[in-house]
């Protein structure tokens, strides 16, 4: 019988893939979709377990990219399904979930304010959402006799009245000091007084210490869940769940590519992911996505990437000596990061070894390229890349992971590697 990912696409049919793929691959906005939303299975259930002990509530914080928006966009769905787990639909109790954003110059009060304004009474209990207005419905600020500014102590007061709710206040780090402050008297507050709702705060942040003001107070109220960068395997889920969604089909080396390059980042491979459906369609009208694909794809994705990528890479390997290494060093740390585990994405300068020696087909040691990783942290060379730790023990990263598939697509259009030489680098250990 023949396989039907075989049979070319007409041109309609080309048409209509190109247009789903943007629904399933999402590289500009969150996920909101629990079908869609790829792995982080132990840090849903952390928090859906941390909702069901009164006093205990949750910090998610990660660096920038690694899918922190989407996981709290999926938490109230995943808490939902776990709720009615092994029990008869008359013994599911309504759970109250609210999510909101905090924006630059948000106050303590205003956050709240905005939650709670999403809530009302009606016919005495507290509901959600924006319903037609009925006897008995009231705004819930109003039904407390509260208006702004709110105080710790009103918050307190307005949850110890609605068991079992969750309040999910997105990008948290743009909230200022004084609101991490009054935030954390919150928690405290909450726990001292055994109240039955729980706060999740979310934000961009390496360490809990950078997102919560003296978090060491509330340290036994708060699950801490850190989001680190996915592995490969993570990450092709998110290609497994398109390919069920769109029809279409990775092969294994154009698989292992994308999720190299991605650097543990979702949001990279929903971008190449999307790239290469289109190619493939486009171009050769298939439903099968092959290597070249995702080398068009990842082209493509570094044209849409922002002049900000290429200038940055420009600045980093200009030179004017001929035989500088700057390009092939940048290469080579490109690959170190694409290959790397560290949940922040560091690389060490031993691991620069091997690519370098491929690329410049003779061995090298640290010393060869050791002062090129230094002025790739001085100013006249971005800074491109960054250093944590101490002399002797230094590991580095990129300051935006966005310059590393340029790096990718330089190093294939300017002859420094050749596809397949790429390629191979990137996905054999």
């Amino acid at each position: 019988m023949n396989d039907p990912l075989d049979k070319l696409l007409t041109y309609e049919e080309s048409t209509v893939l190109v247009a789903e793929a943007a629904k399933v691959f999402r590289p500009r906005t969150p996920i909101t979709s629990k079908e869609l939303f790829a792995g982080r299975w132990n840090e849903l259930t952390a928090v859906a377990d941390a909702v069901n002990q009164p006093g205990l509530h949750v910090v998610i914080y990660g660096e920038r990219g690694v899918g922190k928006t989407s996981l709290a966009n999926v938490l109230s769905p995943t808490i939902q399904v776990l709720d009615r787990r092994g029990k008869l639909e008359s013994q599911i109790a309504e759970r109250l979930i609210v999510k909101t954003v905090t924006t630059t110059g948000d106050s303590f009060s205003s956050i709240w304010g905005k939650l709670l304004r999403e809530l009302s009474l009606t016919d005495d209990r507290p509901t959600a959402g924006l319903r037609p207005v009925a006897r008995g419905r009231v705004p819930l600020l109003e039904a407390y006799g509260l208006q702004e500014p709110l105080s710790v102590d009103d918050v307190r007061r307005v949850l110890a009245n609605i068991p079992g709710s969750v309040f999910i206040i997105d990008e948290f780090d743009r909230a200022s000091s004084e609101v991490s402050k009054s935030s954390t008297d919150l928690i405290k507050a909450l726990s001292d007084f055994g109240i039955d709702s729980t706060v999740v705060l979310v934000g961009v942040a390496e360490t809990i210490d950078r997102l919560i003001s003296d978090h060491a107070s509330i340290v036994r109220a708060i699950s801490q869940v850190f989001l680190r960068r996915m592995s490969p395997e993570e990450l092709g889920i998110i290609l497994l769940n398109a390919e069920k969604a769109l029809g279409v089909k990775f092969s294994n080396e154009a698989s292992s590519l994308t999720v190299h390059i991605c650097q543990g980042l979702p949001h990279y491979t929903h971008l190449i992911g999307l790239n290469a459906v289109r190619v493939a369609a486009t171009k050769s009208f298939s439903r099968r996505i092959e290597r070249d694909d995702v080398f068009r794809a990842l082209e493509e994705a570094t044209k849409q990437a922002e002049q900000s990528a290429r200038g940055k890479h420009t600045k980093a390997t200009h030179s004017s000596h001929k035989d500088a290494l700057y390009r092939q060093v940048l290469l080579a740390c490109a690959v170190a990061v694409a290959k790397s585990n560290d949940e922040l994405g560091y690389f060490n300068p031993s691991s620069v070894v091997k690519p370098l020696s491929l690329i410049l087909n003779r061995d090298v040691e640290i010393a060869t390229f050791n002062a090129h990783l230094s002025e790739f942290c001085q100013d006249k060379r971005g800074p491109v890349l960054e250093r944590d730790g101490q002399p002797r023990a230094y590991r580095f990263r990129f300051n935006d992971p966005m310059v590393v598939p340029f790096v990718f697509m330089d190093a294939v259009t300017k002859g420094v590697v050749s596809q397949d030489q790429l390629t191979s680098m990137l996905t054999n250990s």
